[in-house]
């Protein structure tokens, strides 16, 4: 496995895989510092929210302490652009990017129709040939975006191939080829850009390890050991994913993201994601207590209370989103450091 043979200067990583610094970490934080987010967190201390997790969770393993008191919130989508490329500003965190979007693409989506429906095998190569050439547009346009210098991309799986795996095998070659290309020639021409790899869905341990080796490979073989080495490499998780297999994925991948659009959970049934998440969140933290454990999806940024306070790294939401969930987060993170200090002045820590 990859994990095995990187770099020494990225096994300081080991433990967080995401690499946040401080200041990246705190990007809601900031807002806690005017007395505006100090009123609303009063109010926000008020709503109906609070009341309704005192039943959620009992266990203590999900009682968030203080090593969980930044909360990410981290963008979904190729929407609004929140920073620019030209100062050399990184994101906090990556954008969480579904490739299946990009089939959606009216250029891709005919030709990969086409795809699907070609007997001959010839000519069947040379579609694959220009949905390689299509998909590496977009990745580098993804690249050249503003977000995009830090990317979190699920592997191609759309539903229609589930019945062939021999075909999804090849489109997902196909797909991270062009990703890992798209990669190399950003850094050939001295410039920044990491991809991250999230391997969707996996029932079993045995099938995520097959996932990653499978994007390993691919991944040496077109960017070379080093740069190969620092790609990370999670599972996408449905909410409803077994516990046993929650852990021992959790246990090699990279890190975790629990997709609320997995399942048929809505914005309103925030409390019912949050409990789903909570169950493969505490399986996970058993194997791995330094696990980065994140959430997606509509009900995570509906579920952002109640994902705080048992003890979620994070979560990505949409651009329509972010707004609020920031505030909420910030309000949360003011809330949570000042029972700290309160806590602190009466000599309890």
């Amino acid at each position: 496995m990859k994990g095995e043979r990187q770099q020494d200067q990225i096994q300081e990583e080991e433990d967080r895989p995401f690499g946040f610094g401080a200041e990246e970490r705190a990007l809601g934080a900031e807002l806690c510092r005017a007395a505006s987010v100090a009123s609303a967190a009063a109010e926000f201390i008020a709503a109906d929210e609070l009341e309704n997790d005192q039943e959620l969770y009992q266990g203590d393993y999900l009682k968030r302490g203080r090593e969980y008191s930044t909360f990410l919130v981290l963008h979904e989508g190729l929407g609004e652009r929140l920073f620019r490329e030209d100062t050399g500003t990184m994101p906090g965190g990556p954008c969480l990017i579904r490739s299946e979007e990009w089939l959606q693409a009216p250029e891709l989506a005919e030709l990969y129709n086409r795809w699907l429906s070609e007997t001959d095998e010839a000519v069947g190569e040379r579609m694959l040939q220009r949905i390689y050439y299509r998909l590496r547009a977009s990745a580098s346009a993804l690249l050249e975006s503003a977000e995009g210098m830090w990317s979190a991309v699920t592997l191609l799986q759309p539903p229609e191939l589930a019945a062939s795996p021999y075909r999804m095998a090849v489109l997902q070659d196909v797909q991270l080829e062009a990703l890992f290309a798209a990669v190399a020639e950003r850094h050939r021409h001295g410039r920044d850009g990491r991809l991250d790899l999230l391997a969707p869905y996996p029932a079993s341990a045995s099938e995520f390890a097959r996932l990653r080796e499978f994007i390993e490979d691919v991944a040496e073989q077109t960017l070379g050991h080093a740069d190969a080495a620092a790609c990370r490499i999670g599972a996408l998780l449905a909410p409803a994913t077994r516990q046993a297999a929650a852990a021992e994925i959790g246990r090699i991948a990279d890190f975790v993201v629990i997709d609320g659009a997995a399942g048929e959970a809505a914005p309103e049934d925030a409390a019912g994601f949050a409990r789903a998440a909570g169950d493969v969140l505490a399986a996970v933290r058993r194997v791995k207590p330094a696990a980065v454990v994140l959430a997606a999806g509509a009900p995570a940024a509906a579920a952002l209370a109640d994902l705080y306070r048992i003890g979620m790294s994070g979560i990505f939401c949409s651009a329509a989103q972010r707004t609020e969930a920031l505030l909420r987060a910030a309000c949360l993170t003011w809330i949570a450091r000042q029972d700290h200090v309160d806590t602190a002045a009466g000599g309890w820590l």
